[in-house]
């Protein structure tokens, strides 16, 4: 079957995508895969190493990303904060994404998008092509669980507060999609959540029932599937010589990143500072992931080690613990390699996965970026290297998520289904 598929965002919104068109190809399908990202990065290399055409839909303006994520810290609203990054980071490119995904429908059978990218569900109508919604968390209504940043208080006021904040999503976010229907001769949305990031055939969901098992409410449109993963290729990723010898220098590192955040971070260096000083205070070594050439801050001592990148999958097994931002891709990959977390959310769906690796035991009460302090960061850093409970069941979803194959699940999914 042929297969188009599109996403928009950052690194964690692409690679899970790339792994999926990956999976699809392998299984027999022939796969296209369209691509916006926020900073503009091309991944038609990586596409063609996993024989996978990656077509780009639209440029941001490269300023974009650091005046959003200034918005983004300044901004408690969740629902304000999705909006921030839907005016500033998806409208400016919304029309191309409509022309690819235009160009999606008329070459496939079926297409697959990000459940943000509503120009393919349009463009999808426009051409009668089947349409699949893809998730990066289960953040789909349910009474077993509150909407993102409300406290759970029951199955009555889960459901409640879930209408609440469609009616809010409705009237921020269905005024901007409706007018690209209403161009393209379609009948209006009337509710975002159900008409505009849910697929009435299939939705799939790209994260861990270890984490998050599947709400009972949901109906069997809804699958959890598991992470995606891309597969190994050939050489690996090799840690650097001086990174190799400092793991072995001394016991288990923390490793510390803010991940895509640290590219619109107005603060970056305070940020490292704020990473450094809580090393100190806790008495422990660390790994920084800092893309700033001088990271600064102090940062020239035998117990921290600052690098641009590295794979998580290699370099988290071999430390302690994982302080990161509570984005999806970095949940799952400090989760399946055994390590507790620290979170210290930003925005959007951060403080959703912190609560979620909380209550399963491997992670201690969520930290807000914008009131965290060094003292407070190295206190939980501190309660995290204390627990052995939490190392256990950390190592025991590690083992759990490791089992999994999300992309092999979805596939299985889409198989099963008839689309013509």
């Amino acid at each position: 079957m042929k297969i188009g598929i599109q996403t928009w965002g950052s690194e964690g919104d692409v690679r899970p995508f790339m792994a999926l068109a990956a999976g699809l190809r392998r299984a027999g399908h022939d796969v296209t895969l369209v691509v916006t990202h926020i900073t503009n990065s091309d991944y038609s290399a990586q596409g063609a190493s996993l024989g996978i055409p990656v077509r780009s839909a639209g440029r941001l303006d490269p300023d974009l990303a650091k005046r959003a994520g200034e918005a983004l810290v300044g901004e408690t609203n969740v629902l304000k904060q999705v909006g921030i990054i839907l005016r500033d980071l998806f409208d400016p490119a919304a029309q191309d994404m409509l022309m690819e995904a235009k160009r999606l429908c008329q070459e496939n059978e079926l297409v697959i998008g990000h459940f943000l990218v509503h120009p393919l569900k349009t463009a999808a109508e426009m051409a009668n092509k089947p349409y699949v919604s893809v998730f990066l968390a289960p953040m789909l209504p349910s009474a077993c669980f509150p909407p993102p940043g409300v406290p759970h208080l029951g199955r009555v006021m889960n459901a409640m507060l879930w209408k609440v904040g469609g009616l809010i999503m409705n009237r921020m976010y269905l005024p901007r999609i409706n007018e690209m229907r209403l161009k393209a001769g379609l009948p209006q949305y009337r509710n975002t959540a159900h008409d505009v990031l849910m697929s009435s055939r299939l939705n799939l969901i790209a994260s861990s029932p270890a984490l998050f098992p599947p709400p009972v409410d949901w109906n069997d449109t809804i699958q959890m599937c598991g992470a995606f993963h891309l597969p190994e290729q050939g050489e690996q990723w090799q840690p650097p010589e001086d990174l190799q010898r400092f793991m072995l220098n001394g016991p288990p590192p923390l490793y510390m990143t803010f991940g895509s955040m640290s590219l619109a971070d107005p603060a970056a260096a305070e940020s490292i500072a704020l990473l450094v000083n809580a090393c100190r205070l806790a008495g422990c070594r660390a790994i920084i992931q800092t893309d700033r050439i001088d990271p600064g801050a102090g940062t020239a001592s035998p117990d921290i080690f600052c690098l641009a990148h590295a794979e998580h999958h290699l370099v988290f097994p071999r430390c302690a613990a994982v302080v990161h931002h509570g984005g999806a891709g970095t949940s799952h990959a400090a989760s399946r390699a055994g390590c507790p977390s620290i979170v210290v959310e930003h925005a959007t769906d951060q403080a959703f996965w912190g609560g979620v690796l909380h209550r399963a035991g491997i992670a201690p009460p969520l930290l807000h970026r914008r009131t965290v302090t060094a003292d407070g960061l190295a206190r939980a850093i501190k309660i995290v290297l204390a627990s052995s409970a939490m190392r256990e069941k950390a190592r025991a979803i590690g083992e759990s998520m490791r089992r999994e194959d999300g992309v092999k699940r979805a596939v299985e999914l889409i198989a099963r289904q008839r689309w013509d």
